[in-house]
C-alpha cells in the first residue's frame, strides 16, 4: 500500500495507529467525533475496518501489530520494528498536524517519542496499565506523550502527580450499549430456541489467543452440554484466520455435533443473547461487564511471559470489572488454573443459578451508569484543544 499522501486541502492531517480490534473500535467512535468538528480532516496510518469506513486510510493490516506477550512479541520484533520506521517516514514526509497512537503502547509510545522529537504533537488514547504492572513506563509517557486520553477515572489522579497532561473520557462502548437491553428481542433475531441455556463464547481477537485457548474453551463447551443437554453456543471470531483455528480445533475433539453458532462479527449480540459469557481475558469483559452478563474470564500465555509478567504484577486481578470495582466480581482463571473443572464449574454455578446472575447484572448495571460520559465526543474535544481552530 502507499505511504501517508493527505490531500492538499486537509486539515487537520492526523496520523494515527491502532494495535488491535478494541483499538479499532476506539479510533472509528474518535474519528467520527473528529469529523465533526473538523470536516476536512483526514487520517493515515494503521486502521482497522471500522476506522477505514469512517474514512481512515492504512499502509499495513491492522493485525500486524495485534501480537500479545513478551516472548510473542519478541518472535515478530523485526517485523514491528520496520513497521515503526516505515511509519516514522512517512509522518517525517507528511508532516502531520497530529499523532494518535491507540493503545498498543509499547510500539505506539516508541514512535511517538521519535515524532515528537521532530516536532509533531503527539496524543495516546488508552493509558497502558501502569497501575497494575511496569508503573516506571510513566516517565516514558511523559517524555513521549503531549496529551493522554483515559478510559478509566481512577487513572487520571495517576497522571496528574505525574506532570501529563490527560483527559478522562470514559469508554465508546458504555456510550454505545443500552444501559436496558431487551435480550428476548435480540434472541428472536438471532433465531435462538425458546428453550435451553445460551452461552457465549469469545477465545480472543488474535490468531495466538484463540490456538491457546480453543481446545480448553471447547472441552469445557462439551462438558456444559452433557450438565445442560438443550445448550446453545455462540462464538463470534474478528477474522477468518481465528474462526479456522477454531473450527479444526473444534473437529479434532470431535465437538462438531454440539450446538453451536458460529458468528462472523456480532460480539454484542452474542453476548446480550447469552445466559453467561466464556471469554479470554481483554477488552472483551468490559464488552460483557456493559451487556450486564455474568461472566468467566480465562488466558494463557507461554510460561516464560507468564512469569515474567506475574513478577511484576502489582493486582490481583486483570480482568477489567474486577480492576474497576477491585474485587473478584467474576471469576478469573489464568495459566494452570485455566482448567476444564474450574471453567465448566463456574460457568454451570451462573447456569443453574439465578439470583447469582441477577446480583451481577445489577452491579454491572450500576458501573455501566457510571461510564456513560459521552467518550467520543470528550476525546475529539481534547483533540480540537490541541489543535485549535484556523
Amino acid at each position: 500500500m502507499s505511504e501517508f499522501q493527505f490531500s492538499p486541502g486537509a486539515w487537520p492531517k492526523i496520523a494515527i495507529v491502532a494495535g488491535e480490534a478494541s483499538g479499532d473500535t476506539l479510533g472509528a467512535s474518535l474519528i467520527d467525533e473528529i469529523k465533526l468538528l473538523y470536516p476536512n480532516a483526514e487520517f493515515w496510518g494503521v486502521a482497522g475496518p471500522k476506522m477505514q469506513s469512517y474514512g481512515a486510510r492504512t499502509i499495513e493490516p491492522l493485525e500486524t501489530l495485534s501480537v500479545g506477550g513478551i516472548v510473542e512479541v519478541l518472535k515478530h520484533l523485526p517485523e514491528l520494528l520496520r513497521l515503526r520506521k516505515r511509519l516514522v517516514k512517512s509522518c517525517l514526509h507528511a508532516r502531520p498536524d497530529l499523532f494518535i497512537g491507540i493503545d498498543a503502547p509499547d510500539f505506539n509510545i516508541g514512535l511517538a517519542r521519535r515524532l515528537k522529537a521532530r516536532g509533531i504533537k503527539t496524543m495516546h488514547y488508552v493509558s497502558p496499565s501502569i497501575w497494575a504492572w511496569r508503573p516506571e513506563r510513566i516517565k516514558k509517557i511523559k517524555a513521549a506523550i503531549d496529551h493522554i486520553l483515559l478510559l478509566l477515572p481512577f487513572e487520571k489522579e495517576i497522571y496528574d502527580q505525574a506532570g501529563v497532561a490527560s483527559t478522562y473520557v470514559g469508554h465508546p462502548l458504555a456510550d454505545q450499549m443500552a444501559v436496558q437491553i431487551n435480550v428476548p428481542n435480540v434472541r428472536e433475531v438471532l433465531n435462538l430456541p425458546a428453550v435451553g441455556e445460551v452461552v457465549a463464547i469469545l477465545p480472543g481477537s488474535r490468531q495466538r489467543e484463540v490456538a491457546a485457548l480453543a481446545e480448553l474453551f471447547i472441552d469445557t463447551a462439551l462438558v456444559l452440554a452433557e450438565r445442560f443437554p438443550k445448550i446453545t453456543f455462540l462464538v463470534p471470531f474478528v477474522s477468518r484466520e481465528t474462526r479456522l483455528i477454531f473450527e479444526q480445533t473444534m473437529w479434532r475433539k470431535g465437538a462438531q455435533e454440539l450446538n453451536w453458532r458460529l458468528m462472523f462479527g456480532h460480539s454484542h449480540e452474542a453476548m446480550v443473547a447469552a445466559d453467561a459469557v466464556l471469554l479470554a481475558s481483554g477488552t472483551a469483559a468490559l464488552e460483557a461487564m456493559l451487556a450486564k452478563k455474568p461472566t468467566v474470564v480465562a488466558y494463557r500465555l507461554s510460561n516464560l511471559t507468564y512469569k515474567l509478567v506475574k513478577r511484576k504484577y502489582l493486582l490481583p486481578y486483570v480482568s477489567l470489572p474486577n480492576i474497576i470495582t477491585k474485587r473478584f466480581v467474576i471469576p478469573e482463571f489464568l495459566q494452570d488454573e485455566a482448567t476444564v473443572e474450574n471453567l465448566a464449574q463456574s460457568m454451570s454455578n451462573y447456569l443453574l443459578d439465578k439470583s447469582l446472575r441477577q446480583q451481577v447484572e445489577q452491579a454491572f448495571t450500576d458501573l455501566h451508569v457510571g461510564m456513560r460520559c459521552n467518550a467520543g465526543a470528550k476525546a475529539a474535544a481534547a483533540v480540537y484543544k490541541m489543535l485549535g481552530n484556523r
